[in-house]
Formats: C-alpha cells, structure tokens, sequence
C-alpha cells in the first residue's frame, strides 16, 4: 500500500514536472515572438519618423514645437533604429529595450503630459498619455528581473489598462467603428473589450494573476492588430496613420506580451 502510495505521487510530480516544463517552452516561444513584434514594431516607426521628417501623429505630438518637427522627427528615428536593431539582433538587446523605453517614456513627459494639463484634462489626452506609458513601462518590464520592481512595473501598466478600458466605455460607439463590420454585436464587443481591459488592469495593479491577465491582454491586443489594423493597412497601403496604428498596436501587444512572459521565467509567487 505504502509503495503504492510513493509510486502515485512519483508520477503525479512528474506529471507536474511534464506539464511546469510544456508551460516554460510555451512561454519562451511568447517571448522570442514578443521580442521580435517589439523589434518589428520600432523599426516600422523608425521608418515612418525618417520618411516624413515628423512625430508620429498623435502618439508623438509635436505641436507645442513646430519649428523643432523636422529635427525631433530625424533624431526619434534615428533612436527607435538602434533600439530596434538591437532588439532584433539581440545584440545588447537590453539596452536597446531601456533606450525605447526612455525614448518613448520621454513623450510621455515632454509631449502628452504639457498636452493634457493645457487642454484641461480629458479621456482623449489621458488615453495618449496612458498607450504611451504603457509601452515605456512594458518595455523596461522585459528587462528586469527583481520581483518588487517587477510588481511595481505590472501595476503601472494595470494603471494604464484601466485608462484604455475607460475610453472604450466613454467612446463606445466610435470603438465599435473600428471593430470589422463582418462581426456582429460590434457596439456590445466595444463594451467587452473595454471590460477585458479593466479587468486585466485590475488584476495587475493588485498583483493577482499576473501572467493571466498580461496574457489575456496581450492576446486580446493581438486580436485588435490581426483584426483591424492590418486589414486597416491593406486598404489604404499609403496611408501614415494606417502604417503607425499598426506599428503602435503591435509595440503595444508585444511589451505586454513580454511581460507576461518576464512574469513567467521568475515566478510569480515569489514575490508574495
């Protein structure tokens, strides 16, 4: 009986061992894709800086200094390369992370927050502060490995999901414009997906679930860039801002994606 016993809990750990192990190459395969999205997506918004010697639309606004567009423009691009190459390449992959993540986190400051406060706040100027940030903070996310710093991270992107979920529910029925005519009930996916959003974020600023809720994001955010934005590029090929939702969408997918992954190799339950 007592054999019996150590023999089933013998196959039950390495069940276990089995099903931890699927899970760990499951989520080395999200992070390798991740990484290379994340790397797609700044070299696509590298391209679209030096092609038209600007901001990226409202993602990086310039209006405050119109005399500076051309320069700024020339300067982003020539960062979001080499922060792209070398994620691509792997080569200081970390430090080409932390520079987009500074870059980037740089509009925040300098760009969306002056933006904000001068137009009397409003969901329209938060949400630019909020996609935004929420890159900066994915990507420094992949970098770490410190489960406190990581938590803190995690939480300030659930902060971020929030306000992406808020604007869902504050401008429904433009949302549902952009979900594909083909899918009914799209005004009532605008009011879902907003859900998923708060939800997600809600689960990231308590610490619960971390790797659920990223995933659940990132595939949900995945599904906006197979649904709406790459259809949106194949019908207007020439259009600049078809190309930098895109290119915005995937960056956006892939940082969370990478933090699920992060959350993944370190272990949530650590840092309990």
């Amino acid at each position: 009986m007592a054999k019996s016993i150590v023999s089933s809990h013998a196959a039950f750990g390495a069940e276990s061992s089995q099903e931890a192990r699927r899970a760990r190459t499951f989520m080395s395969i999200v992070w390798r894709l991740a990484t290379f999205g994340c790397g797609i997506a700044l070299l696509g918004l590298a391209a679209l800086n030096l092609a038209y010697r600007d901001g990226l639309l409202q993602w990086q606004p310039l209006t405050l200094v119109p005399e500076m567009r051309a320069p700024i423009g020339i300067a982003s691009g020539g960062i979001l390369l080499l922060a792209g190459l070398s994620v691509l390449s792997g080569i200081r992959r970390s430090i080409g992370l932390r520079l987009a993540s500074f870059w980037i986190g740089l509009w925040v400051l300098a760009l969306h927050l002056p933006i904000w406060i001068a137009t009397g706040g409003g969901i329209p100027g938060l949400l630019g502060v909020a996609e935004c940030a929420g890159i900066a903070i994915g990507l420094t996310a992949a970098t770490v490995s410190n489960h406190r710093y990581l938590r803190l991270l995690s939480a300030g992107l659930g902060t971020c999901m929030l306000v992406y979920g808020l604007s869902h529910f504050a401008y429904a029925k433009f949302t549902a414009q952009m979900v594909p005519a083909w899918l009914p009930a799209r005004l009532a996916l605008a009011y879902l997906t907003g859900t998923i959003h708060v939800a997600a974020g809600v689960l990231l600023v308590v610490g619960a679930a971390p790797i659920i809720a990223a995933a659940i994001e990132a595939a949900m955010m995945l599904s906006f860039v197979l649904l709406v934005h790459l259809p949106g590029v194949a019908s207007a090929p020439t259009s600049r801002l078809q190309w930098t939702m895109l290119f915005i969408a995937l960056l956006l997918t892939s940082s969370v994606a990478q933090l699920a992954a992060r959350w993944a190799s370190i272990g949530p339950a650590k840092s309990a």
